[in-house]
């Protein structure tokens, strides 16, 4: 019985999701009217930026790579540098035939970002306009084009914002009935982009066991096999990357909640 109530929900959420309303077209117009306004980046988003940078032009020779030089208190994970670099990677070779600068790089790049965040936003929204309908799904894309916050940072390359957009299409899935695949995506970006995001875990987590959308044993089959997945993805990619065995987002919980040195952030 479980698994047809899945079944329904997951094709529910899959049906129909392609199409964009005039809601989406405003908000990804106002998020790139912010990547052309303030094109340039902050000290926070250099490690992504310069790892965007070197695998779109030094691609696999990895001593060309800054983060060598400049490796930052704690290591980071090329993870997301890595997809929003796929994505980019032919409109960033157009701009080179062109012999365009590399500042239309940044901006692909960014673009593309604030697209995959706004993918996962649309696939909310869309969730939130079949259980409370379409009036409150307008509103609630209303409201997000009346904040700055959000649509200024989604095409920031910040582990927060790569941790976003896996945090918004695991609320589709939450809205959508699909405790399963909540779980999978709140796993995944806790390991990967954010250890703190377990502080949203519990709490969901917790909802789905006192509703009896999961049992417990399923629950932690779920999130250990996710982890598992997760964890041994990143670190295969960022060993290489690093040219040792790390685990990013492991070492920069060790670093700010064990050691407690989070204070020496910027400082030379």
């Amino acid at each position: 019985m479980a698994s047809l109530l899945s079944l329904k929900a997951g094709s529910r959420f899959w049906s129909g999701k392609i199409m964009l309303d005039r809601w989406d077209m405003l908000l990804m117009a106002i998020a790139a009217f912010h990547v052309f306004l303030a094109p340039y980046t902050k000290v926070e988003e250099s490690f992504n930026v310069q790892a965007i940078h070197d695998i779109l032009y030094h691609r696999h020779h990895l001593e060309k790579y800054d983060h060598f030089e400049f490796p930052g208190v704690v290591p980071r994970t090329f993870i997301g540098a890595l997809i929003v670099s796929l994505l980019s990677s032919p409109f960033v070779a157009a701009i080179n035939l062109i012999k365009l600068p590399k500042l239309y790089a940044l901006l692909i790049a960014r673009l593309i970002l604030g697209g995959i965040v706004l993918s996962g936003l649309h696939l909310f929204r869309l969730q939130v306009r079949l259980k409370f309908g379409q009036q409150v799904s307008n509103l609630f894309a209303i409201m997000i084009a009346l904040q700055f916050h959000l649509l200024f940072y989604c095409s920031r390359p910040l582990p927060n914002i790569f941790a976003l957009a896996v945090v918004n299409l695991a609320y589709a899935f939450w809205m959508s009935g699909l405790p399963s695949a909540t779980l999978k995506c709140l796993v995944f970006a806790m390991a990967v982009f954010r250890c703190d995001i377990v502080l949203l875990i519990c709490p969901i987590g917790l909802h789905f066991l006192l509703s009896r959308q999961v049992t417990l044993w399923s629950a932690v089959r779920c999130c250990a096999i996710t982890a598992l997945l997760s964890i041994g993805s990143t670190i295969l990619i960022d060993s290489i990357m690093w040219k040792r065995i790390t685990w990013p987002e492991m070492e920069v919980f060790w670093f700010n909640s064990v050691l407690n040195r989070s204070s020496e952030w910027g400082v030379s």
